[in-house]
Order: C-alpha cells, then sequence, then structure tokens
C-alpha cells in the first residue's frame, strides 16, 4: 500500500530541509533590481546591513556629490545630472542599481516620482530617519501638529498657503540663499516669529541648531556653503496668518484692473466648484486669475488652467500666480477656448467667468467627463438669459446673487448694491 503525504507536510519538509532560509529565497525569486536607500549625515554609520549589502552589490549608485561621498562612493558612482532628472536610471535596468537619497525616500524624496514607472517587484525601499523627523526631535515639537514642507527647487511665496497662524514650521532649504529668502519674505509679510531656527547637518558630529535673528544672521553668510543641508524652524506668533484658510480672499489680496470675481461670489462660486483634492480645473475668461488661485490652495494637488484672451490681464494672473507660489500648478494661456482645448486635461470642474457663449457651453458639456462640475457666472443681462435657457435645457440649479455694501453718504451711511450676477451650476 502506498501512503500519501499530505501537500502542507511535504511542502513545510521542503522548507525545512532547505539551507536556504524561505524569506531569502522570496526576494531572490523577485525581479528586483534597484534599491532607493535613504541616508543620512552620518553617512555608513547610520545604514543597515541590508543598505550596506546592497551598496556592495550594486553595479552603479546613483545620487548627489555629497551623498555619494557619504556613502564613499567612487567608481560606480554617478551624480545625478543638472537640470535634474532620474530617466538615466532606466537605462541600467534589469542591473542591480542603488539610488542615494535624503533620509526618507518618499517623504519629499525622490522615490515616488521613481517607483510610479516600476512594477512593484522592480524595487525595494530601505529608508532612513527623515530631516523632519531629526529637526522635530531636537525642537522637541509633535511632528504631526507641525507642517513640514521642502522648498528646494519652488520660490518662497510657496510658503503662503503653508505658514499657518500659531503654527510650527520646519522648512527643508537648497541653501543659506533660500533660507535669508525666507526671513526677508516673513517681514515682508509682517509675519512674526517668536522662534526662525538654522538647523544645519543634522545626525551628524557637525550638526548645528541655533536660533536666527537680525543681529546674528549675517554672521552665517562667510561659511553658508559648509552649512548644507539646511532646514528650519519657524513658530509663529499667534496673530500673525495673513491669509484665511477659507475659500472667498479678500480682493486686496490679488492684483487686479477691477474686474475681479469679488470676494463674496468667488467663495460663493468656490463652494459651487467643489473640490475633492487631485483635481484639474479649466478657468476660461480667468480675468485676474482669482479662481484658479483659490483653486489651487484648496488643495496642494489640485491644478488649475487660466485661459484669457486679453493681454493687459494676462500679466495680473501672471503676477498672482507668482505671489502666492503656484507657478507649478496654474499653467497660463493668452487665447480663446478654442485654441487650447484639445491639448488640455480632462477637467473635473469648469468656471466660465467671461466670455460665455451658447456654443462654448455647448462643447464644455460635451467635452467634461460624468461628474464633471460646470459653473456659468453672468454678468451681462445677454450672459443671464443664456444660462437661465440652459438650465431649462439640461438642468442643474441657477441661483441669482445680489450683494450690498455700505458706503458714506455725507454724515450718513446708504446701500450701495452691486451689479447681480446670475449663477449657473450643473453636474453632468
Amino acid at each position: 500500500m502506498i501512503t500519501k503525504t499530505p501537500l502542507f507536510t511535504s511542502s513545510f519538509a521542503i522548507i525545512a530541509a532547505s539551507a536556504v532560509p524561505p524569506i531569502i529565497r522570496i526576494f531572490n525569486m523577485t525581479n528586483v533590481w534597484l534599491n532607493i536607500i535613504g541616508i543620512g549625515e552620518n553617512g555608513l554609520n547610520g545604514l543597515s546591513k541590508s543598505s550596506i549589502e546592497c551598496i556592495k552589490e550594486a553595479k552603479i549608485v546613483f545620487g548627489s556629490k555629497r551623498h555619494l561621498q557619504l556613502a564613499r562612493i567612487r567608481e560606480k558612482g554617478k551624480e545625478w545630472p543638472s537640470p535634474f532628472s532620474y530617466e538615466e536610471v532606466f537605462k541600467y535596468k534589469k542591473k542591480k542599481v542603488v539610488i542615494l537619497a535624503s533620509g526618507d525616500p518618499f517623504w519629499f524624496g525622490v522615490g515616488s516620482r521613481i517607483v510610479e514607472q516600476l512594477e512593484p517587484d522592480e524595487w525595494r525601499c530601505y529608508p532612513n530617519y527623515s530631516t523632519f523627523s531629526l529637526a522635530a526631535s531636537k525642537l522637541g515639537w509633535a511632528i504631526q501638529e507641525t507642517e513640514c514642507t521642502a522648498i528646494h527647487a519652488k520660490p518662497v511665496e510657496v510658503l503662503n498657503s503653508k505658514i499657518k497662524n500659531g503654527r510650527r514650521s520646519i522648512i527643508l532649504c537648497k541653501d543659506f540663499h533660500q533660507l535669508v529668502q525666507v526671513f526677508e519674505w516673513l517681514k515682508i509679510k509682517k509675519l512674526k516669529t517668536s522662534r526662525f531656527i538654522l538647523m544645519s547637518r543634522l545626525g551628524s558630529a557637525q550638526e548645528l541648531v541655533m536660533d536666527l535673528s537680525e543681529n546674528n544672521i549675517n554672521d552665517f553668510k562667510a561659511g553658508a556653503e559648509k552649512l548644507e543641508p539646511l532646514a528650519i524652524g519657524i513658530e509663529l506668533n499667534k496673530k500673525s496668518s495673513h491669509l484665511s484658510l477659507f475659500s472667498g480672499l479678500r480682493n486686496e489680496n490679488f492684483k487686479s484692473d477691477g474686474n475681479i470675481t469679488k470676494q463674496p461670489v468667488r467663495a460663493i462660486t468656490m463652494s459651487e466648484l467643489q473640490t475633492f483634492g487631485n483635481e484639474v480645473l479649466w478657468d476660461i475668461g480667468a480675468g485676474s486669475g482669482t479662481i484658479s488661485v483659490e483653486w489651487c490652495l484648496t488643495n496642494q494637488n489640485n491644478t488649475a488652467y487660466a485661459i484669457e484672451n486679453r493681454a493687459d490681464r494676462i500679466s495680473f494672473i501672471e503676477e498672482n500666480i507668482k505671489q502666492f507660489g503656484l507657478q507649478n500648478r496654474i499653467f497660463v494661456m493668452q487665447g480663446t477656448f478654442e485654441n487650447f482645448y484639445k491639448k488640455l486635461p480632462k477637467p473635473d470642474a469648469v468656471f466660465i467667468g467671461g466670455g460665455a457663449s451658447d456654443e462654448l457651453i455647448s462643447k464644455i458639456i460635451r467635452l467634461i467627463p460624468k461628474k464633471g462640475r460646470l459653473v456659468v457666472n453672468g454678468v451681462t443681462l445677454e450672459t443671464q438669459q443664456l444660462i437661465i435657457d440652459k438650465q431649462k435645457n439640461f438642468g442643474g440649479s441657477l441661483k441669482k446673487i445680489e450683494i450690498s455694501n455700505s458706503r458714506k453718504l455725507g454724515s450718513k451711511s446708504i446701500w450701495e448694491p452691486s451689479s447681480p450676477i446670475v449663477q449657473w451650476s450643473y453636474l453632468k
């Protein structure tokens, strides 16, 4: 008689008899060719045995000059090109490749940008302490209550939407010059800090943590290069914020020729457009770009395409984009919608603030995806009648916005009405 061994028993016996532990065999059977390793200022001393083994076995190691030096990489090291690009990494696909990155490669690091082009079994990551964690530990700040951001390749104006009332912030900087820009920007915005802290080379024997002020900031300019990498700790006084967290920023926050979607109407418009994050807006007849700006301030992953036919207003849009640091998220196009719509990504929402026509609205309704939102504001009687007719044909909601503001009349005050606006909101 032949007795069959149950499958699970024989499988277990094979694993038990093998000289190679199962977890190692599983990794060996994968297609991993890229290892992304987080490295700190303490170099190889701060790396795990697995990270060091990956570096030893690698055929090529990518990283900045500083990272390659920290890891003592010579012949097989390859510096990132300038301007930065990671495309060369893929030329070595299926070879053993290591990328060195600061701290945690997936927190403002290169990690996510690379692996989104790979299959899950092609790469592994060995993270290290992030600079944010090191900084928060030095300052004794709760990291979950601290605004953490990096501005290396960004204008300092991005901090407009990051610096919050009475909130602590940790900001990673490209160099000392950028740190000084942040210091000056805070003064221009009249944002009062209780602390402005320089943090240099955290985690190394040369680390420096120092409160800066007008009195001592110039003392560090001479040896600025030796301070890199840099982080800033900012603690704002409680009544310092200059921007509301709600949609409907004050009109004076924007540059315009006076033809602007006014604050209360803008707040209503934003509530109708809605956003659920990581969404695209087409802003047609953008004027001064206020709707595009507020759209992008609402969520850090939102983008907007501001289309404006008038050249004199393009300059206002560009100024407003710059002062809010949104150069990488609002794209300005001078001309008519017809010139550009074939090149645009699909929108999640569309706003028509000027130049509405029967043909334009009909085309937008055809182009927007299911669940896409369309909001049209009408000031003239002709546009108002047009969107009333469209609402009858397509549905959606209509509202009439009439706002009056008080003004002085001699020693008394009267109400001064603004032009009424008819707003049509449509969900496809």
